[in-house]
């Protein structure tokens, strides 16, 4: 991407009521001022950031020019808001091609932002989390990070490092003092790599909370399987009957259990048939359990044989056994599994709360690491912690040594990692990784 071109792109998406067209670059004004028409001039210090009505080759639209460094790019930025129709919407966005821009590619706009200096990496990428978002806690968190709670940890953890560095370059710098480790270097390392491990913890969440859980709903037929996929989607999705084997197909909802964003699918009944369509939803089945994350394996616990009910389990880490139709029956002894259990009642809506605290424990953990975190770092991220850590560990043994050219080198490792992720240190090629993912736009 080059940052010289004034570019353009739907800031939103065409088929609403309206649709926002950004335009970023040095001749952002001239463009606007080529495609739209009004009273006002845009480009005049009164009118800055105000919404102008005029009309674009007479479809109506709003303009707004907001001049660098004060706008989301750090360039020149005007905006036009028009009919979210496709047809005026394109006719809008031809005519801005028309006049000299031309079509901004995914996260270039965020990409001028970060070049700009208007957002550092991590903030980047907490664009892409907010925009993807699939739950409160994952929208909260983005935009936390979006405010520059991650950076500065990070930057803290920089300095540090940075202030480590130059303690060993004053050792080599008087070589004739004959300066002995201090044993407050390896305190100020520890507490450096203490500060990386618990950013290091927030991965786990992280990656829940951007990517989500694929949960499946598995048991035998008539077990109960569609009717809690309905309750805990909200909506009657997949169709219940009486009749064992109703439910042919995976049926698949998105929903947020526990703030986290949850893929719930629903799966036919697993049992031995003859019909080779319920055969084929088995395997399906089958399948869709292998790649869960969390597994609620419903057990029907009026059946007469108890035992029976679990003979097809096939137990995981993230195994649930949901004992359901527990207002059918009362008091009876469920048989012993490696898995935690649940007894609820669909019917009645009772005890799912239960079930949620299970789900919530087998997924973030208990105590301390079951809340969702104030930050959490992403899997780029997490590998270059890692790489830092073990930099700092490698310091801390040069240190002891007495070593302080190789501890220094180490300890710009360690910095030179945590600079990565900031953006402190680029690559253009995990640059170009990073924007690709947005969208054209953003």
């Amino acid at each position: 991407m080059n940052t010289t071109d004034t570019i353009a792109a739907p800031a939103s998406a065409v088929g609403g009521a309206v649709t926002v067209i950004r335009i970023s670059g040095t001749e952002s004004l001239a463009v606007l001022k080529k495609v739209w028409n009004g009273k006002n001039d845009p480009g005049k210090e009164e009118n800055f950031r105000k919404m102008l009505l005029g009309n674009v080759k007479g479809d109506p639209a709003l303009a707004v020019f907001m001049p660098g460094p004060r706008s989301y790019t750090g360039d020149d930025v005007a905006e036009l808001h028009c009919h979210g129709g496709a047809a005026a919407a394109a006719n809008a966005m031809n005519t801005i091609l028309q006049e000299g821009a031309r079509m901004a590619e995914p996260g270039e706009f965020t990409f001028r932002a970060f070049v700009n200096g208007k957002l550092d990496l991590t903030q980047a990428e907490a664009v892409s989390d907010l925009i993807s978002a699939g739950s409160d806690a994952a929208l909260k968190l983005a935009e936390r990070q979006l405010a520059g709670s991650l950076s500065e940890k990070l930057n803290d953890v920089y300095d540090r490092i940075s202030k480590m560095i130059s303690e060993c370059e004053a050792r080599l710098d008087f070589p004739d003092e004959d300066l002995d480790f201090d044993p407050a270097d390896a305190e100020k390392i520890s507490s450096i790599r203490q500060e990386i491990k618990n950013l290091l913890t927030s991965a786990r969440a992280g990656a829940l909370l951007r990517d989500g859980i694929d949960v499946v709903l598995a048991g035998k037929p008539n077990a109960g399987k569609s009717s809690l996929f309905n309750l805990l989607a909200g909506q009657e999705r997949a169709i219940v009957t009486p009749i064992p084997g109703t439910t042919r197909d995976t049926v698949e909802s998105q929903i947020v259990l526990c703030d986290l964003p949850v893929k719930l699918t629903d799966t036919a009944g697993l049992r031995e048939s003859g019909d080779p369509v319920e055969k084929l939803g088995v395997e399906r089945s089958r399948r869709a359990i292998a790649a869960a994350k969390v597994i609620f394996w419903v057990l029907d616990y009026s059946a007469p044989d108890l035992q029976g009910e679990t003979a097809a389990m096939e137990f995981s880490p993230g195994t649930i056994a949901v004992w359901n139709k527990s207002d059918l029956a009362q008091n009876r002894i469920t048989p012993e599994l490696p898995c935690p259990a649940v007894k609820i009642s669909v019917a009645q809506n009772s005890n799912i709360d239960e079930l949620l605290r299970e789900f919530k424990k087998m997924v973030l953990g208990e105590g301390e690491n079951s809340r969702i975190p104030e930050v959490a770092v992403n899997a780029r991220s997490g590998a270059l912690l890692s790489e830092a850590d073990a930099a700092l560990q490698y310091a801390m043994e040069q240190f002891a040594n007495g070593d302080f050219e190789l501890a220094a080198s180490d300890l710009r490792s360690a910095m030179h990692a945590i600079g990565k992720i900031t953006g402190k240190n680029s690559d253009p090629d995990v640059l170009d990784e990073i924007f690709r993912n947005f969208c054209i736009g953003k």
